[in-house]
């Protein structure tokens, strides 16, 4: 699949995320992305052996590359070294598109829309979407699950609606979809494009309607979440259960960085209660079929359900911990 017959790269920077991989990936592949190319670091979970595989398994759609910055621990920072280093590859300059994303976030098409390509249909002739970030708490869940992602988390952390009938805004985060001819540094967030406006090209939102030059030709990385959600938004697990939560302050946000220091202001921002939203639930048909199918290798499936055994272990060590028991305390992990 592409988008009217325009190859899509997705990018993404990783590390401990094995259990959750095999349900993003089938998704994203069902929505019309065509080749992912992910680098890793550190990883003690099967992360990097279950992409290993699943290179195997697509050679052509799944490319698995240690981040250049291990072998650089002093300089520069993960996702831009990562994303600077993508760009000398053959299948990054060969795509037409690219999508930049992390693997606590699905791509969430709505109102009927289930491709990239009637994603298009429905926003029109653009060069670049904007989808906004939707975090989701933890649901009340206190422990890792075999359950899929998007089925266990229905529970937003911000309520969008009551926001607009107030007259206040949601600002939130996004990540954007673009045309590869588009100039400028990318970054996680957006591509930096400082004469987007005097381009001819256009930028919307994941309502379909066009950004103007004061977020295109900048460098902001969040708009509001209202107005902007129509077609598709961005499902954000940052948390997950407490458990997995604890399992992410022990390994470091995303690739090993210090935000997560402050781990129960953190917990607390982000298991705050908004809504329920359940427009995101479950895989799609195609989805699930492609989840089936890597499950049906004998060598995936053993990664994958050795992952959670390797995180449980992990878990109770962090549980050993004077630091990790009182932050087990303070998220309520054992209430």
């Amino acid at each position: 699949m592409t988008i009217r017959n325009e190859k899509t790269l997705l990018l993404c920077v990783m590390r401990n995320e094995a259990p959750y991989i095999l349900e993003w990936v089938a998704h994203h592949f069902a929505l019309g992305i065509d080749d992912l190319l992910i680098f890793t670091n550190h990883c003690n979970d099967n992360t990097d052996k279950i992409l290993d595989r699943l290179e195997v398994l697509m050679p052509h759609r799944v490319k698995h590359q240690p981040n250049p910055k291990v072998m650089f621990p002093d300089r520069g920072m993960w996702h831009i070294m990562a994303l600077r280093y993508a760009g000398h590859f053959g299948r990054y300059r060969a795509a037409d598109w690219l999508y930049v994303t992390d693997a606590d976030e699905f791509l969430n098409l709505k109102n009927g829309i289930t491709t990239l390509d009637e994603l298009m249909d429905a926003v029109g002739s653009t060069d670049a979407i904007s989808f906004t970030s939707v975090a989701f708490n933890s649901n009340g869940h206190k422990h890792a699950s075999q359950e899929l992602v998007t089925h266990r988390f229905t529970q937003t952390s911000t309520d969008f609606e009551n926001a607009a009938s107030t007259g206040n805004s949601s600002i939130t985060a996004v990540k954007t979809l673009y045309r590869n001819t588009i100039v400028g540094p990318r970054r996680p967030h957006r591509p930096v494009t400082k004469n987007f406006s005097t381009s001819g090209a256009k930028w919307v939102n994941g309502s379909g309607v066009a950004l103007g030059p004061s977020w295109t030709d900048g460098a902001g990385k969040a708009i509001d979440g209202n107005g902007t959600r129509d077609f598709a938004q961005l499902n954000h697990y940052s948390i997950k259960s407490a458990a997995e939560f604890l399992l992410k302050v022990d390994r470091g946000d995303a690739v090993n960085a210090d935000r997560l220091g402050a781990s129960q202001e953190y917990w607390a921002n982000a298991n705050r209660t908004g809504v329920t939203d359940k427009s995101g639930v479950g895989l799609s048909a195609a989805a699930q079929e492609m989840y089936e199918y890597f499950l049906s290798d004998p060598e995936l499936r053993s990664l994958h359900e050795e992952s959670f055994e390797l995180r449980e272990t992990q878990l109770s060590n962090i549980l050993k911990t004077k630091g990790g028991e009182e932050l087990a305390k303070t998220i309520g992990y054992f209430d």
